[in-house]
């Protein structure tokens, strides 16, 4: 039986390659629309590009999810289907990836004289976005090496979901708040202190703010006291970052140092999470399963 993983391009794995045996791994892009132009947010993607053309245009920018299409043609490739979304509460991916499985499950029962055997699709709200999503496909990659039903993966999926989350550190908000992704309020006292703002992802998926760090060394250490709070106790880490891999080793070297049995991998943001974290963001990715 053949495997997919497929993940909307708010993760920010692209060239990565599954262990798994008869496993395929796949991002489908999500679009950012800046001014007149339409950047898709694939491994060909110019991201500096796309955060100079934002910077540049005065008139309002936004992103739209992957087509029902797009996900439909994923879902076919394989028995077995795993899809892993940007959180419901950000973005139409799991609508529009939940009416291809209805539609991809019709088709199989047509050809098939109405038999569902042989085919299965599964799909995950991360509830988050980045670094949550990098370690679910990583840590899902390593559980189907052990050869389980998809029962036992949905079953796995969901535990794992339920114990990782992502913080973010951010000092540009003027996109997510433009978006609706952030309460006007708080981005707009955020920017005026000219302040990185710490934040994390609510159960249901939305952005709950953390609060106020002033200087980096005191967002490393708010960053750590949140993941300690939340059960890490040194499972896996991914860090994604916009242009500020300094930041992030200095965080990797401190998240090791505090749980040396730690796992932490640093990776760039694409371009969806380049656009919405904006310079120098960061996305940190936990889990504590």
């Amino acid at each position: 039986m053949s495997w997919a993983i497929v993940a909307d391009s708010s993760c920010n794995l692209r060239s990565w390659k599954p262990q798994a045996p008869d496993t395929t791994f796949v991002s489908v892009p999500l679009t950012i629309h800046v001014g007149g132009e339409e950047f898709i947010d694939d491994a060909n993607l110019d991201v500096a590009e796309l955060n100079r053309t934002v910077a540049q245009e005065s008139q309002a920018s936004s992103s739209s999810c992957p087509s029902v299409g797009v996900w439909a043609e994923e879902f076919r490739r394989a028995d077995n289907v795993i899809a892993i979304t940007i959180s419901a509460n950000l973005s139409g991916s799991y609508e529009a990836a939940n009416t291809a499985r209805t539609m991809v499950l019709d088709e199989f029962m047509r050809d098939h004289a109405g038999i569902m055997t042989g085919k299965n699709i599964f799909i995950l709200n991360s509830r988050a976005t980045g670094g949550k999503m990098e370690l679910i496909v990583e840590l899902l990659d390593r559980y189907l090496t052990t050869n389980p039903s998809f029962d036992d993966v949905v079953a796995y999926l969901e535990k794992l979901d339920a114990a990782s989350t992502v913080v973010f550190s951010l000092s540009s908000f003027d996109n997510l708040v433009k978006n609706g992704r952030m309460p006007r309020l708080a981005g707009s006292i955020a920017s005026k202190l000219n302040i990185r703002m710490l934040g994390t992802a609510s159960a249901e998926g939305t952005i709950k703010i953390v609060g106020p760090t002033r200087g980096e060394k005191k967002m490393y250490r708010k960053t750590i006291e949140v993941m300690a709070s939340d059960g890490y106790h040194g499972g896996l880490v991914y860090i994604d970052h916009v242009d500020n891999e300094k930041s992030a080793s200095e965080l990797k070297a401190i998240i090791e140092a505090q749980w040396p049995q730690a796992e932490v991998h640093i990776l760039p943001c694409g371009g969806l999470c380049s656009y919405y974290a904006e310079e120098s963001g960061l996305i940190i990715g936990y889990e504590w399963l």
